[in-house]
């Protein structure tokens, strides 16, 4: 896999063939592309035709972290991943994310922005009430002041300790250690803009997205399971999959089940 960067895009790590089929995977915060290396790797060793895989890393994060202009917002995120993405589209792509890539996919298959043949979410909420929105940014904005404040160890401490990751803490030792590694190899500064700009309370509420799209959750994840309904009026084509005994991140706590429901949604996205 090798890491490809223009001026001014963001860069994206590339591996496959370049007629093979595109799948764009969008990671989640406090990680960036190597998030995916797992699961990656199971599906590549799964299914036949070969796969174009598309990586990028998200502002504030990876080699990312410095990647804001001086006013960020939704429609330039948009704009910087459809310019970032599309000098390796040759064809329609299936595009995926896990939680705030998730989010982020999503926004970005209701753009149009590209030509999508699927879209694939794991653990993504859905746009907040503006009540509930509001309540978000202000959470978030606490969270950015004491990361800027405390530095990134305690802040990656205060963020494993969060009930959302519960689920994790059964996992083997060199599994959550990988992880600690990849937080704690984030910039502050990206991170805390990250966290204004594109958290869950800045998401914006009026999507459309057409793409058929495919959702895997955890069944150990309440709070994303109370909200699932809330997709439905919001994306036209929707199945949910609901994954046992696993939390928020499917994809670190049973790769295979994550890679498995990936694998049936590029079968669905380029039927042979």
């Amino acid at each position: 896999m090798r890491t490809l960067a223009a001026p001014g895009l963001l860069p994206v790590r590339v591996a496959g063939p370049v007629d093979g089929r595109p799948v764009v995977l969008l990671h989640g915060f406090l990680a960036d592309s190597r998030q995916w290396r797992t699961v990656t790797q199971l599906v590549d060793a799964t299914v036949g035709p070969p796969i174009r895989w598309l990586l990028p890393d998200l502002p504030g994060h990876g080699r990312a972290a410095g990647r804001f202009p001086a006013q960020p917002g939704w429609d330039f995120l948009v704009d910087l991943l459809a310019r970032s993405l599309a000098p390796h589209l040759r064809q329609p792509a299936l595009l995926g994310g896990y939680s705030m890539g998730g989010r982020i996919a999503a926004v970005l298959a209701a753009a149009q922005r590209l030509e999508l043949a699927g879209l694939w979410l794991e653990s993504a909420h859905p746009p907040l009430d503006p009540d509930a929105a509001r309540g978000r940014q202000v959470e978030d904005e606490a969270r950015a002041q004491r990361l800027e404040a405390n530095g990134i160890a305690a802040f990656v401490d205060d963020w494993q300790a969060l009930a959302l990751f519960a689920s994790q803490q059964g996992l083997p030792r060199a599994t959550r250690e990988a992880q600690r590694r990849l937080r704690l190899s984030q910039q502050p500064a990206g991170l805390a803009r990250s966290l204004r700009w594109y958290g869950t309370g800045t998401m914006p509420r009026d999507l459309r997205i057409a793409t058929p799209t495919q959702l895997l959750a955890g069944a150990l994840d309440p709070k994303l399971l109370a909200r699932l309904t809330q997709w439905q009026p919001l994306v036209a084509d929707l199945t949910c999959t609901i994954a046992p005994d696993a939390g928020h991140a499917v994809h670190l706590e049973q790769p295979s089940r994550a890679a498995g429901h990936l694998a049936h949604s590029l079968a669905l996205a380029f039927p042979t």
